[in-house]
């Protein structure tokens, strides 16, 4: 945000700029500042915000309506000054949303310009077919479906079959283990009772 607009709501030609930016993308880029709330601290003039945080007043700003230009210098501009900085602003995000072209961007399933995949056709026959190929009583333009697959398409995918068990312990598995350990134990009891 590389803008701040110092405005009053009591001022007419404040409110036209509010008016104006409310239509307008660019408020996003812009810090706002009701100056109503001022009061004058160690010979400086303050603004006392809706959460009671305090911010000095540039002395270069004398009037509202009046634009700081951070990064131009931090430069001020007032009142009709303001909407020249804002207009070439919002014209050119007005165009860059139209294509700079004029006209709004059409909508589309794929970006035909940055080759992403969508459904659309192509955008060229082969120079060798003739209308009545791409015409429902001829082949429907089949030739050119190399990425898509047909309606009565029958493709099968190869899997594995279906034999598969999965690799956990099974229940007669478990007994047996269960079984084994048992007897381990008894042979270690046994063992100790023979030492003691």
């Amino acid at each position: 945000m590389s803008l701040v607009l110092y405005y009053s709501n009591y001022c007419e030609n404040s409110k036209g700029i509010l008016r104006t930016l409310a239509k307008s993308d660019i408020k996003d880029d812009i810090h706002f500042i009701c100056i109503d709330k001022r009061f004058r601290e160690n010979g400086a003039i303050y603004v006392s915000l809706e959460n009671q945080q305090k911010i000095l007043i540039p002395p270069q700003i004398t009037k509202v309506p009046a634009m700081l230009l951070l990064k131009e210098g931090n430069s001020v501009v007032f009142g009709k000054e303001i909407e020249s900085i804002i207009k070439p602003k919002n014209d050119f995000r007005n165009a860059s949303a139209m294509g700079f072209n004029g006209e709004p961007t059409a909508f589309s399933l794929g970006s035909d310009h940055t080759g992403s995949y969508g459904v659309a056709s192509d955008n060229f026959s082969y120079w060798d077919q003739d209308s009545d190929e791409l015409l429902a009583k001829g082949d429907g333009g089949l030739r050119q479906m190399y990425n898509y697959a047909p309606v009565e398409n029958n493709y099968k995918i190869e899997t594995p079959p279906d034999n598969w068990s999965p690799d956990k312990v099974g229940e007669t598995a478990m007994k047996d283990m269960e079984a084994e350990r048992n007897k381990d134990m008894q042979m270690q009891n046994m063992n100790k009772q023979i030492i003691n």
